[in-house]
């Protein structure tokens, strides 16, 4: 049996496995994941990997099913999670390294949630010394091109993909993101946090411009931003509930941008 301990936000996940070639696969597939070295911490989740379940990935649709043993089994075509309803102890199969990327994603969403811990959006984020700002918006509009073209000696990149909201009462801060698209290198390998200071979302243009959001508008566009598959009324009512701290804490706007980095003018001023 090989184990790692990770962080992810806040939290320490110890990944197990009895393959060697699994681990091996966990690691090409999070590059930027934050190992926590030879510091003892106690992990808040334990999952144990195993490959060999199902086939090529088909679409996005989760069933969900509680078993005689009173764990929640969620299965996709490609991977199968099987956790308590805390999402501490956990069994993660799947296909190949799409299928476990994207079981990672849906384990952390789900435990953040159920704490009431935060929100995984689907979006890119660039930290500034002003703090975080992210960028999201429909399918194709440009949230890695942004993050790409924000990178400099005084931006870096924590997300291009999948952005960690850490929400409390006074405040929303995001995290380094292992849940990687494209840019898989760029952000610091080590923990760190930053106020979210902005959330735009985009739109290809000609010229540059940014338009403020009122925030019950901003709820209900960021609503299908958040990664969270099959929810339950209750998950639902959590995921509203948090959507509606972010959004009174965090300004936002919509964001018009070509592909140059100038738009940071607009942000910046």
């Amino acid at each position: 049996m090989e184990s790692i301990d990770i962080f992810i936000g806040e939290h320490v996940l110890r990944i197990s496995s009895a393959s060697s070639a699994v681990m091996s696969l966990f690691s090409r597939t999070f590059p930027t994941v934050i190992r926590c070295g030879s510091f003892d911490f106690e992990p808040a989740i334990a999952v144990h990997l195993d490959e060999g379940y199902g086939s090529p990935f088909v679409d996005y649709n989760v069933g969900k099913q509680q078993t005689d043993t009173g764990t929640v089994r969620y299965a996709r075509t490609d991977y199968i999670i099987e956790t308590d309803e805390d999402c501490k102890q956990v069994a993660i199969k799947f296909h190949d390294e799409l299928a476990l990327k994207h079981a990672f994603m849906h384990l952390y969403s789900l435990y953040i949630v159920r704490s009431g811990w935060g929100l995984l959006i689907h979006s890119s984020c660039v930290t500034d010394n002003c703090g975080g700002h992210m960028f999201t918006g429909r399918s194709g509009a440009g949230k890695s091109t942004a993050a790409a073209l924000s990178e400099s000696e005084s931006r870096g990149i924590i997300a291009d993909e999948a952005t960690i909201l850490r929400i409390r009462p006074d405040e929303v801060t995001v995290f380094h993101s292992p849940f990687r698209s494209e840019i898989q290198t760029a952000a610091p390998l080590e923990p760190g946090q930053w106020r979210l200071s902005s959330i735009h979302l985009l739109h290809q243009a000609e010229q540059h411009r940014r338009m403020p959001i009122a925030r019950s508008e901003g709820l209900i566009r960021l609503m299908d931003k958040v990664f969270f598959w099959n929810p339950s009324t209750d998950d639902t009512k959590a995921i509203i509930g948090l959507l509606r701290q972010t959004v009174h804490l965090v300004p936002l706007y919509d964001l018009y941008f070509r592909k140059d980095p100038y738009f940071w003018e607009l942000i910046s001023s």
